[in-house]
């Protein structure tokens, strides 16, 4: 709040939320953050830049809501079966519309999803790969080279904060 004043910005109380995190066994009572007189609204789920965060830190609804999106989507993909659209222009809108949508942020949760998630992702991906008559990439493929993607983009960059998380080794 003081780096606000300072900084002549404005909060707006009524926008802020409350995410507590908390892996204790036991229930706690924790007290509303209450700023300038009004409590803050506490959540346990998040909506940021288009990731559902949970405050058990697991993705289970991030991943439910994007299946969803996806199957959606299936409907498309079949029509342009229907019509006799070539192969490779599916595999396109397939890239461009479902998969996107499938592995948005997925360096971020890929790493810590359950089986029953993962198990959903790549349900949806069979599918696509049944109507498209042709195999699609499994996601797990997908995160490793996103993730050495990433990697490489930090390691390249010194000004980035976790550049410095990074050693290279001799081999």
């Amino acid at each position: 709040i003081d780096q606000c004043n300072n900084d002549d910005l404005k909060l707006n109380i009524t926008k802020a939320k409350e995410m507590c995190i908390d892996f204790r066994t036991h229930n706690t009572i924790i007290t509303p953050i209450i700023i300038k007189g009004q409590p803050i609204e506490p959540v346990t789920t998040y909506k940021y830049l288009g990731i559902t965060i949970q405050s058990n830190l697991k993705w289970t609804s991030h991943i439910i809501t994007q299946c969803k999106k996806a199957s959606a989507r299936l409907y498309h993909l079949r029509k342009l079966r229907q019509f006799h659209v070539d192969r490779h222009l599916q595999e396109l809108f397939f890239i461009a519309t479902i998969d996107s949508l499938l592995l948005f942020g997925m360096t971020v949760w890929g790493g810590r999803c359950i089986a029953r998630d993962r198990n959903n992702i790549s349900r949806v991906q069979r599918i696509a790969g049944k109507i498209m008559n042709t195999t699609v990439q499994p996601w797990g493929v997908s995160h490793r080279q996103r993730t050495i993607m990433r990697a490489k983009k930090i390691i390249r960059e010194p000004l980035h904060p976790l550049h410095y998380t990074f050693q290279r080794l001799h081999s």
